[in-house]
């Protein structure tokens, strides 16, 4: 990856493509914590390949590249979030329907395994992070604790905290609604 990182910083894009391709499916998983739709997640990615590129001279230590690289999509998924929230809250005022709801989940159980995805979807968002790059991204709480910028005992307590609303959950049967 070291290669990589260097040939990109080079201008090499062959190398920079390798490199996301490397952790495109990291990007995804992490972007669906914010984002339910998946053409806004592939426009968050995108937008942070575009901005990772940009700006890949600035990265000093390159064994930082893929936790850099995921600050960038959190901000990228943030941003569109945030644009997404502004045109609902706008659809709302406009039809008066308060209880306007866009999430749209796929409930998939296959012989009775509980889809990981549903059993975090009731966690708020920090929540949702921190327990996709922690189980999904096998990242140890001081890694998470730098990509997010938090204390590493902050990040212990919401991982905690979230494992034990997840236990809650799947043994008081709430999954959906």
């Amino acid at each position: 990856m070291e290669e990589l990182i260097i040939r990109s910083k080079n201008g090499d894009e062959k190398a920079f493509t390798k490199l996301i391709l490397s952790i495109k499916n990291d990007l995804y998983r992490i972007g669906k914590t914010r984002l339910n739709d998946d053409n806004d997640i592939n426009d968050a990615i995108q937008e942070t390949m575009i901005n990772a590129y940009k700006h890949l001279k600035k990265l000093k230590d390159n064994s930082n590249f893929k936790s850099w690289v995921i600050r960038i999509l959190i901000n990228e998924c943030n941003k569109i979030y945030k644009k997404k929230s502004k045109k609902i809250r706008l659809f709302d005022k406009i039809t008066n329907e308060q209880d306007t709801n866009i999430i749209d989940n796929s409930i998939n159980l296959i012989d009775c395994k509980i889809d990981f995805e549903l059993l975090i979807d009731k966690l708020n968002y920090e929540e949702k992070l921190i327990i996709t790059l922690y189980y999904n991204n096998r990242y140890s709480c001081n890694e998470i604790a730098n990509i997010l910028n938090k204390n590493v005992n902050t990040v212990k307590s919401k991982l905690i905290r979230a494992k034990e609303k997840v236990k809650k959950y799947y043994k008081g049967g709430i999954f959906y609604g």
